[in-house]
C-alpha cells in the first residue's frame, strides 16, 4: 500500500490557511472606513475663521472655502480621533447631507478640539444660501445624531 504524501495537503497546512482566513476576516471586520475628505486637518486649516461662537464646539461649523471650490466642515472632538466623512450627496439645491463614521476600535485621548475636513464642492450645488444636514452615525450602537447647519462663506 502506498501513500502520496506529495499529492495531499497536510493538515498542518489546511489548519494555517484557515487561521490566517479567520484572522484576515477578523481584522477586515474592525477596520477604519475610508474618508471621503480631500484633506483632514488637526485643528483648522491656513485662512479658516471662526466666530467667537464657532470656537465653542457646541455644533460643526460648515464653510466655503477656495471661493466654494472646497467645502470645509470643522467638527469637535478627540484629537486622536475624529469621525470619519464617508458620504457627501447633493439633496437639493440648497442641502447637502454628510455622513461621519465613528473612529473604528481606537484609543481616543480626552481632549476637546477642533478637527477640519476639507472636501472638493461637488457638483450641482446652488451658489445661494445652502444648508448642510450632517449625521454622526453612533458608535458600538449608540444612536445616530444628526444636525443641520448653514454654510457660511470664510471670513
Amino acid at each position: 500500500m502506498s501513500t502520496h504524501h506529495g499529492l495531499l495537503p497536510s493538515r498542518r497546512l489546511i489548519t494555517s490557511v484557515v487561521l490566517a482566513s479567520a484572522a484576515a476576516l477578523v481584522l477586515a471586520g474592525c477596520s477604519a472606513p475610508q474618508s471621503i475628505a480631500a484633506e483632514t486637518v488637526r485643528g483648522l486649516p491656513a485662512g479658516v475663521t471662526l466666530a467667537d461662537d464657532e470656537q465653542m464646539g457646541e455644533q460643526p461649523v460648515a464653510l466655503w472655502t477656495d471661493n466654494r471650490v472646497t467645502l470645509t466642515v470643522v467638527t469637535w472632538g478627540s484629537s486622536s480621533c475624529p469621525p470619519i466623512p464617508t458620504s457627501l450627496e447633493v439633496e437639493s439645491a440648497a442641502l447637502m447631507m454628510l455622513t461621519f463614521a465613528p473612529p473604528a476600535g481606537e484609543v481616543c485621548t480626552a481632549d476637546f478640539a477642533p478637527t477640519s475636513h476639507v472636501f472638493t464642492t461637488p457638483d450641482g450645488i446652488s451658489f445661494g444660501a445652502m444648508q448642510l444636514e450632517i449625521t454622526f452615525e453612533g458608535r458600538g450602537g449608540d444612536e445616530s445624531t444628526t444636525v443641520t447647519v448653514p454654510i457660511r462663506d470664510n471670513g
